[in-house]
């Protein structure tokens, strides 16, 4: 099958780039695909493997707490044929007895695993209520002899996802369709008339136009909504192409969206667009029908893009796929527009997607700095990857050479040569917000370098940050120079390499290495005189932690604008 050559070919790259058997490194593909990140990137920041073993990692293989948005992704990952029922339950228990329980065992944890439980509890004690995902992936498939295994587990924990072999390869399918052209799709919403007004005025349409840009608002049934997406099917092979624009994907069957299931298979469901916000839809071109037309409202348009309610869609479509009869009078409210001024199209999918945190490494993808960035990398033998799937795409080339996530490195840059290394660890977003914001504010202090002119300094400056975050986690991942800090200083290191400019780096290390130790030292003691517990995760997130490295080290301010 191709899928098994496709896969089977990720785990032997895998194996052999990391120096791992094809367990592990199936692993690493499995987490990679989950979370749409770079092979390195799990290695060194997500997998709990420490020195290619998995020792003492509490019984997961990959944990990623996002502090900002207070959200963590447990994985365990079987490359055996079977979910195993004991298997998947004591999964749910190592993650309870850690992360619920607080490690009521007192299971010894390896560096890794032990940064993660820390920045989890720190997180609880801030008041954050943390959203917790479980990813159980097996290399096996789910069969008619396990099927009841896996339904017993995810009825009984919400939190919990099972991938077989082929939803790990319908991801990657998936991951890698984001960078495939749309092909042009031209559809008719059939929008339904009042069923209380006057019979000579059946009323279906709110439209008005500000400017250029047509609004309309209507109901639409809901089985005429999977048409599109049916439709969406035939013509580009998938449905997420007609989500193109939309800021998140679908987060399986969390929460809200078994609520929104439930709802649709009620008894009910008729109630459904008084119990859910309905859908946006932004369109190229849009036709509307001056009157009723043989007692119908078409709404012609062309190339519509759903930009908020993809979880609703896709709740729907899959009900639809089900039991289409589910469906019968269900409606679904629509907002619907046309325009094609990528600046509006932005602020409308960014005002109707508040509920989830804005992607700012997909508004950032396609500017002209990116570009620049990426053909100086590639020059340069690492794979810079600007999209999502990127890791997927000509990855035998880029993802399984060196690679980086254009976000990720963009992070460590805020933290050496914009020097703000307490920001960059604190929020990854707003890294890239104020940098997105950059790319088109001319009075913007870092406009100059991110205004993708082809001679600003900023791809010498990113090249020159991914060696010293290279070099900084290469030292971090060797044990006889480990230190119980060094797990959360990679940014405070990066700024430190820089502000020592061209010098030995392994001699500039040490010293920055022997600085913060003593740092730390000062700081704990202070902590102590005070009746407080100091924390490594509390120390590198605050400006204080550059301040005593600054007045140790002698460095002083400067500008990245050369």
């Amino acid at each position: 099958m191709n899928r098994d050559l496709f896969l089977n070919g990720f785990i032997d790259r895998i194996a052999k780039r990391f120096n791992l058997n094809v367990d592990l490194a199936f692993e690493i593909l499995a987490i990679a695909a989950v979370l749409d990140q770079t092979f390195d990137e799990v290695m060194d920041n997500v997998s709990t493997l420490e020195n290619g073993n998995g020792s003492h990692d509490g019984g997961m293989d990959g944990i990623y707490v996002d502090e900002e948005y207070a959200v963590m992704h447990v994985f365990q990952i079987k490359s055996g044929a079977n979910p195993g029922d004991n298997i998947l339950a004591k999964f749910i228990n190592d993650y309870r007895n850690l992360f619920v329980f607080g490690n009521l065992a007192q299971l010894p944890l390896n560096t890794k695993v032990n940064k993660a439980f820390e920045t989890y509890q720190a997180l609880a004690q801030a008041g954050r209520a943390i959203e917790t995902q479980l990813h159980f992936v097996f290399g096996g498939e789910i069969t008619p002899q396990n099927r009841d295994i896996a339904k017993r587990h995810l009825d009984a924990n919400e939190r919990l996802s099972i991938y077989d072999r082929n939803d790990l390869y319908q991801q990657i399918e998936s991951l890698i369709a984001e960078n495939r052209k749309r092909k042009p799709v031209d559809f008719s919403f059939m929008a339904q008339k009042s069923n209380i007004a006057f019979k000579s005025d059946p009323q279906a349409l709110i439209s008005f136009q500000i400017q250029n840009v047509k609004a309309i608002n209507f109901r639409l049934a809901a089985l005429d909504l999977c048409q599109l997406l049916d439709k969406e099917k035939a013509i580009n092979q998938r449905i997420d192409s007609v989500f193109s624009d939309n800021i998140r994907g679908f987060l399986d069957y969390n929460k809200t969206n078994k609520k929104i299931r439930e709802t649709l298979e009620s008894d009910y469901a008729e109630y459904f667009p008084f119990l859910n916000n309905g859908i946006t839809v932004i369109a190229e071109q849009v036709k509307i029908p001056k009157e009723m037309q043989a007692g119908l409202y078409p709404i012609e348009t062309k190339n519509p893009v759903i930009v908020n309610g993809l979880q609703t869609t896709h709740v729907i479509y899959e009900v639809y796929k089900k039991n289409a009869i589910d469906l019968e009078n269900v409606y679904v409210l629509v907002r619907l527009y046309e325009t094609t001024d990528p600046e509006l199209v932005s602020k409308i999918t960014d005002a109707t997607n508040t509920q989830s945190p804005i992607n700012f490494r997909d508004k950032i993808s396609n500017k002209n700095f990116n570009l620049y960035t990426k053909t100086l990398f590639e020059l340069n033998g690492i794979g810079y990857l600007t999209k999502r799937g990127d890791t997927f795409e000509n990855s035998f080339s880029r993802a399984l050479s060196e690679s980086i996530h254009a976000d990720h490195l963009l992070k460590f840059w805020y933290a050496s040569f914009y020097e703000k290394p307490e920001l960059a660890k604190n929020s990854k977003a707003k890294v890239l917000e104020d940098i997105f914001e950059a790319t088109s504010n001319k009075t913007h202090l870092l406009h100059p370098l991110f205004s993708g002119t082809a001679d600003s300094v900023i791809y010498a400056q990113l090249l020159r940050t991914y060696q010293l975050y290279r070099f900084v986690v290469a030292q971090r991942n060797q044990t006889e120079l480990c230190s119980e800090f060094i797990v959360y200083a990679d940014e405070l290191f990066c700024y430190g390499l820089y502000k020592l400019g061209d010098v030995h780096l392994p001699n500039a290390y040490q010293k920055i290495h022997a600085a913060i130790e003593q740092a730390i030292i000062v700081e704990k003691a202070r902590y102590t005189s005070k009746g407080l517990t100091y924390s490594h995760n509390t120390y590198f997130k605050s400006a204080k932690s550059r301040y005593d490295l600054d007045s140790l080290m002698g460095f002083i301010e400067s500008s990245p604008l050369h």
